[in-house]
């Protein structure tokens, strides 16, 4: 008996049969591939905004009075204004900036906190600086991702919220007239974050 291999007809069809298969398995991990990066970048979005409350309730939780205004080479502000605010409303985005001087554990001294968006980036940027280190040092820049606003404001004494703030009295001198709580928002491509951080009572200047 002869043995009997496949005709051309044959392997032609299998090989037709084989690249529908392959075609169709490879649209398919195709959009699974792309369905994963999207859950990926999702995460990253989410795991950073988090970071961002925790930062914040550390900051505030540590804000201080600065005792560094004997420092000639500080300004007035930067030596005696622990919270205030640069407003800055367009429309429906806002790029507030947030100072905070800020007593960061593990750090000798008194930090200089500023929370900005780089408009280049579109990315919330943490900068720390402590009081006392000269002008040739940098400060320390952390990325703390995708923001697109950012809004701060202050609870005054009365309740209200307030968006400019330099927590000094009416006359601008003497002793701090200190917050009751800070509202962030934040805006990125997951939507809308909203922390309320209660400050505590620092010692009055």
């Amino acid at each position: 008996m002869q043995d009997r291999g496949f005709t051309l007809l044959e392997v032609l069809m299998a090989l037709t049969i084989f690249s529908l298969i392959a075609v169709l398995a490879y649209g398919t991990l195709g959009t699974a591939g792309d369905g994963f990066k999207m859950l990926s970048d999702v995460r990253d979005v989410q795991e950073k905004s988090g970071w961002v409350g925790r930062q914040l309730r550390s900051d505030v939780r540590y804000i201080s009075a600065s005792r560094y205004g004997q420092l000639a080479s500080l300004t007035q502000e930067s030596r005696s204004v622990p919270l205030r605010i640069r407003n800055d409303n367009r429309g429906d985005t806002e790029f507030d900036e947030l100072w905070l001087l800020v007593r960061e554990p593990g750090l000798p001294g008194i930090s200089e906190i500023r929370y900005f968006i780089d408009e280049d980036k579109g990315h919330l940027m943490r900068q720390s600086r402590l009081l006392w280190a000269r002008d040739s040092i940098d400060p320390v820049l952390w990325d703390m991702g995708e923001a697109s606003s950012w809004a701060v404001e202050v609870m005054g004494r009365k309740g209200s919220w307030e968006q400019d703030w330099k927590m000094l009295n009416s006359a601008g001198q003497g002793n701090m007239v200190w917050p009751l709580a800070l509202r962030v928002r934040l805006q990125n491509k997951m939507g809308e974050r909203v922390w309320f951080l209660p400050v505590e009572y620092g010692v009055a200047l």
